[in-house]
C-alpha cells in the first residue's frame, strides 16, 4: 500500500468574495466567444453573463474579450486565466459526473 498524498490546504480566504459561478460563465464565454450563445448554453439571461464579466474585469483589471467581428475575442489575460481555470472546472464536471450529481431543475421562466 503506498502513502496517500496529502490535500494541500484550501486558501479560503481568497474565496470569500468571490463567487465561482463567474468563473463557469467565463469558461463558456470563452468557448462560445457569444454573450448570447453563453447564456442560451447556461440558461441564464444575457444580463448574468454581462454582469459576470464586468466582474471578472474589475477582479482581474482587464477587458478579459473585445467585441471583434461579432464575437468575443478573448485577451491574452483570458487566455492565461482559460488554460488555468478550464481544467479545473472541467475535473470538477467529472467529480459530479461520477457520482450522478445533476443540476436542480429551474423553473420556466427563472434567471
Amino acid at each position: 500500500m503506498s502513502a496517500s498524498t496529502p490535500t494541500p490546504l484550501l486558501n479560503t480566504e481568497c474565496f470569500a468574495q468571490f463567487n465561482l459561478n463567474c468563473l463557469v460563465i467565463f469558461a463558456a464565454l470563452y468557448q462560445e466567444k457569444s454573450v448570447t450563445r453563453t447564456s442560451e448554453r447556461l440558461n441564464i439571461g444575457q444580463p448574468a453573463v454581462s454582469n459576470s464579466l464586468s466582474k471578472l474585469r474589475l477582479i482581474f483589471q482587464d477587458p478579459l474579450f473585445i467585441r471583434r467581428d461579432g464575437e468575443m475575442v478573448p485577451t491574452e489575460v483570458a487566455d492565461d486565466i482559460a488554460k488555468q481555470v478550464i481544467p479545473l472546472l472541467s475535473g470538477i464536471g467529472q467529480v459530479l459526473d461520477r457520482y450522478n450529481i445533476t443540476p436542480p431543475v429551474r423553473a420556466s421562466g427563472a434567471t
